[in-house]
């Protein structure tokens, strides 16, 4: 992300193609609609979300705490709730990621500090987590402490998404370590994971739209990431 906004080639080459994003496991890869674009793309992601909602609709009347409950009745509906709520958090980020690769955001570029904001997103993501008892992998932050340019808001939707993806790479026992390298009119950032890594195949459609190694994926957050960076 350039001081003058602009992004360098260099920049473009190792954030895009990050190859530690997605672990690939035993499932057959979803390629990318190709037939009919990103509308197509875009109807189908937007179909599943639908779904999606009905679904959580039907499961949040289905549940609810009464007074009259035994203790462990409502800790188990307390953790229905939870994972209710999860859903329905991950439903708004894809509807995010939608409206990002069909009308990117504008941008409200201000001086940020980088090591602050992926201090915070880290931080976060933490927290999150411990909410939902989930068992994370380790972070390693060493990042500039400089000032960067920037969207805010931008930085911390394309990196939660690289982040997200790494900590399912790496999983409980693995890492995730986020570095930068400042440039003259430029900063790197990276996010790496102690997954397996991605065939060749996944890493030359990983950022195109509808393209997916996870089998209840969509396809559209890692190519709304690249739409933002670029």
């Amino acid at each position: 992300m350039r001081a003058d906004d602009a992004l360098t080639a260099e920049f473009r080459q190792r954030i895009l193609p990050m190859v530690n994003q997605t672990r690939i496991g035993p499932v057959a890869l979803r390629r990318p609609i190709a037939r009919g674009g990103l509308p197509t793309v875009i109807a189908a992601t937007v179909e599943r979300l639908r779904q999606r909602v009905e679904r959580l609709h039907a499961d949040l009347n289905a549940t609810h705490l009464d007074a009259t409950d035994s203790e462990s009745t409502w800790r188990h509906r307390q953790r229905q709730l939870r994972q209710l709520a999860d859903e329905a958090e991950a439903i708004a980020r894809t509807l995010h990621h939608v409206s990002d690769l069909a009308a990117p955001r504008a941008t409200n570029r201000q001086w940020v500090e980088t090591r602050s904001v992926l201090e915070g997103l880290v931080g976060d993501t933490i927290r999150e987590g411990r909410e939902r008892g989930s068992a994370l992998p380790t972070f390693l932050i060493d990042v500039d402490d400089g000032l960067l340019h920037a969207d805010p808001a931008m930085i911390r939707s394309v990196l939660r998404t690289l982040v997200t993806n790494a900590i399912e790479a790496a999983g409980p026992s693995g890492e995730v370590v986020l570095t930068s390298v400042r440039y003259a009119d430029a900063l790197e950032i990276e996010v790496a994971d102690s997954g397996t890594g991605l065939t060749n195949h996944a890493k030359a459609w990983l950022f195109e739209p509808g393209f997916t190694t996870k089998p209840a994926g969509t396809g559209v957050a890692l190519a709304a990431a690249r739409v933002l960076v670029d």
